[in-house]
């Protein structure tokens, strides 16, 4: 079965995010989800014999719990996130990385530092 994503939410907190998917059959799903890939608006994911795909691809996506869609549910999730992408007009730096769990952020609003070149530059304040 595919699903369309319709809207997503980040959680800095715990470093998951939510996913508001539908079916053809306008059957809609909060999805729980964790992983490398952000589900975002338009992507369809779909299930296979090695896992989940994101538009045909096999992605490091987990749901972790999926419940029927609440429109008051939703509302309150996207009140009570901090993340400053999770508002779709917002186009400002994140300032909230001291707090936020994504290695990598899902709205690209934080500078990216792979882990390795983290050690590097903390050996190198070590040193100096």
């Amino acid at each position: 079965m595919d699903w369309t994503i319709i809207d997503s939410l980040a959680n800095p907190d715990t470093g998951t995010y939510f996913a508001l998917a539908q079916t053809s059959r306008n059957l809609k799903l909060i999805l729980w989800c964790q992983g490398d890939f952000f589900l975002r608006e338009n992507n369809v994911l779909s299930t296979g014999p090695a896992g989940l795909y994101v538009d045909g691809r096999l992605r490091n996506v987990t749901v972790m719990h999926a419940a029927p869609f609440n429109p008051q549910l939703w509302q309150s999730m996207l009140k009570h996130t901090r993340c400053p992408g999770n508002d779709k007009s917002s186009t400002t730096f994140c300032s909230e990385e001291k707090n936020c769990l994504f290695t990598l952020c899902p709205y690209g609003m934080r500078k990216y530092i792979p882990a390795a070149m983290q050690a590097e530059q903390l050996n190198v304040r070590q040193v100096s």
